[in-house]
């Protein structure tokens, strides 16, 4: 096997993990070959029954229903994307919200029954609680408390668009972005993070959903209200509060490891209290390793 084959293989190993198989063009996409280098790769695994081909896509389980399920789930994303660009529309005029990005599966295309519409929010510097508090309040009175239509675990605010966590997890998180509302905002996060392309230098830069238009006239007037010192109060508070309520309520670990877990911090809102992101990590490696062992055996029979 060649480099170009081991590069293939490791895509697919990652999204494997999440029952995707990908296609000749997604490979190119998340892998730093080029497209000669993809076909010529593509042609030897399959050849070798290292890989296999359903349709349009490519996978490591000899499975056909995979392509149906990949399918199924393409269907699901785009029908949610219209939602999801109702729930930005109104988002978008609440104070201090900057940008709107759809995240996690449904920036993947790849939804199931149970999913949640994901947002990465990007707010204003010094008022993000504020921000967040009027999510809140739209989640709990509008939709009932549900994060079927509007789960936003992540907010940031605009002076801290880098990340320091260089890992696949994140720049895959980071690449699949899809802009809904704040361009200015979508370019910078990519301009600060330009360590993405050390993993996938092929992914192209998202399209806008919606046209840039100016400020709200709803959300200057609400942030009228809160740009004095009793804003500075207001946040200050809300992140103070949020910290106590969430230390009595969740695993003290989940704050010893904001890296994969709650992250509060004025300039930051991260609510993740799963094992999903350390588990995907760990088990990419497990299996890369399996892998080269595999690889490693068969070369020395």
């Amino acid at each position: 096997m060649n480099n170009y084959c081991d590069e293939i293989l490791k895509v697919l190993i990652y999204y494997e993990m999440f029952q995707y198989p990908l296609t000749k063009n997604e490979l190119f996409e998340r892998s730093k070959l080029s497209r000669e280098e993809i076909e010529s790769g593509v042609e030897e695994l399959l050849t070798a029954k290292k890989i296999f081909r359903f349709g349009a896509f490519y996978s490591l389980q000899n499975n056909p229903s995979i392509e149906e399920h990949r399918i199924k789930r393409n269907q699901l994303a785009q029908k949610s994307i219209p939602k999801a660009r109702f729930i930005a529309k109104i988002v978008a005029n609440f104070p201090y919200i900057r940008g709107l990005f759809l995240s996690g599966s449904i920036s993947k295309d790849c939804m199931d029954e149970n999913s949640d519409i994901d947002f990465f929010i990007v707010a204003a510097p010094n008022r993000l609680w504020i921000a967040r508090l009027a999510c809140i309040v739209f989640k709990k009175i509008f939709l009932l408390n549900s994060t079927k239509f509007f789960c936003f675990n992540y907010i940031i605010d605009s002076e801290h668009l880098k990340f320091e966590d260089h890992s696949l997890f994140i720049a895959t998180e980071i690449s699949t972005l899809i802009p809904v509302y704040g361009e200015e905002y979508y370019t910078a996060i990519l301009d600060k993070n330009g360590w993405i392309t050390d993993f996938s230098p092929n992914f192209p830069k998202r399209k806008m959903i919606e046209k840039a238009k100016s400020q709200p006239f709803i959300q200057r007037m609400a942030e009228s209200f809160f740009n004095n010192s009793f804003g500075d109060w207001l946040d200050n508070w809300l992140l103070n509060k949020t910290v106590e309520i969430n230390k009595k309520r969740h695993d003290p670990k989940l704050f010893n490891n904001p890296k994969y877990y709650l992250n509060f911090q004025k300039h930051v809102a991260k609510s993740h209290t799963t094992d999903n992101y350390p588990t995907i990590l760990k088990v990419y490696r497990e299996r890369i390793q399996e892998y080269t062992q595999k690889c490693t055996a068969g070369q020395n029979a």
